[in-house]
């Protein structure tokens, strides 16, 4: 790697990267969330990625002792890159501003890592966060009032790299990793605006094994601005897949693989349900494009022949009414 991360590592310390981009109304509670957790060797770096709402000048005033960093607008692998190339700790968390941890997080990961040196990486389940009627979001301590435990989610744990080609389930928002991990693989991709977290998972998941607890750790915020929610034009999961494999192929490092049908019925399913968040959204070009992948990869799924026809139909008839 080229830069090194921070200066040197100070031990048991826990850097955590928080990026935020016009999180004003949320991000309150995403650093109230870690100030919450048994962890007295703490660090929080905020990156604000170019807010127009406030969001930077809200951390500066009500929690002077975050460490905050503003940048242009560039995306969430960008913000993530500066401060993880900021992080002074043995260990690193990541901490999306719309999100939260419930309590208990780090002191059981850290607890994790500590007894097992061959892991470099810990995440754990998580839950979906909605609003009421009023558009209030729930306590989360209401919800989940019992602390965390270390029960292991054995069949995602190990060397999951092939895992990880069939299924995302490392959500960053749960990850406490070791800071030599990042000095080994180098920081995010830049150039993907979305998948970027699950590109750098397939890649962590080379140089080390990758365990997940089973207990529900975080909480995903469910908002109208997230952009998990805005979608994207560019599938960029099909992306990371497919890069993936023809960089290190099907096998993980131990050599555990999943089949060649398995990865094409993955990758089909990635352009399947992309074309159908369009289809649904009225973006019917977009759609058809994705349909026709998906059809090209599993030429017998009558299904994705059928919305090819319908998004064709569709797209059809909005290009004779212009």
């Amino acid at each position: 790697m080229s830069q090194q991360a921070g200066t040197a590592a100070e031990q048991g310390l826990v850097s955590v990267v928080i990026p935020a981009y016009n999180v004003a109304e949320h991000i309150g509670e995403a650093i109230a969330s870690v100030r919450a957790q048994n962890c007295p060797q703490l660090e929080i770096i905020v990156v604000d990625d170019g807010s127009k709402d406030g969001s930077a000048e809200l951390v500066e005033r009500e929690h002077p002792d975050v460490r905050l960093f503003r940048k242009e607008n560039g995306g969430a692998a960008s913000a993530r890159n500066l401060g993880m190339r900021e992080v002074r700790g043995e260990y690193v968390a990541f901490l999306d501003a719309d999100d939260v941890w419930l309590p208990g997080k780090l002191e059981v990961q850290i607890a994790y890592l500590r007894a097992r040196p061959q892991v470099g990486l810990v995440c754990s389940g998580f839950s979906h966060w909605e609003a009421d009627a009023d558009g209030h979001f729930p306590d989360p301590q209401a919800r989940y009032p019992e602390p965390p435990g270390m029960a292991v989610d054995s069949l995602r744990s190990g060397w999951i790299y092939h895992k990880l080609l069939l299924d995302n389930f490392v959500w960053t928002s749960t990850v406490l990793m070791r800071r030599s991990l990042i000095e080994k693989i180098g920081y995010y991709d830049e150039s993907l605006r979305l998948g970027q977290d699950y590109e750098y998972w397939l890649r962590a998941a080379r140089d080390t094994e990758i365990h997940r607890l089973a207990g529900i750790m975080a909480l995903y915020r469910k908002h109208r601005g997230s952009a998990t929610v805005r979608g994207a034009d560019v599938n960029y999961a099909a992306r990371v897949v497919a890069g993936a494999v023809e960089r290190w192929g099907l096998a993980s490092p131990n050599g555990e693989s999943i089949t060649q049908e398995a990865f094409r019925e993955r990758l089909s399913r990635i352009h399947f349900m992309m074309g159908y968040g369009h289809y649904q959204r009225g973006n019917a070009s977009t759609a058809l494009r994705e349909f026709l992948a998906c059809a090209k990869l599993r030429p017998a799924h009558v299904k994705s022949w059928a919305y090819v026809l319908l998004a064709g139909a569709r797209s059809l008839t909005r290009s004779a009414d212009r």
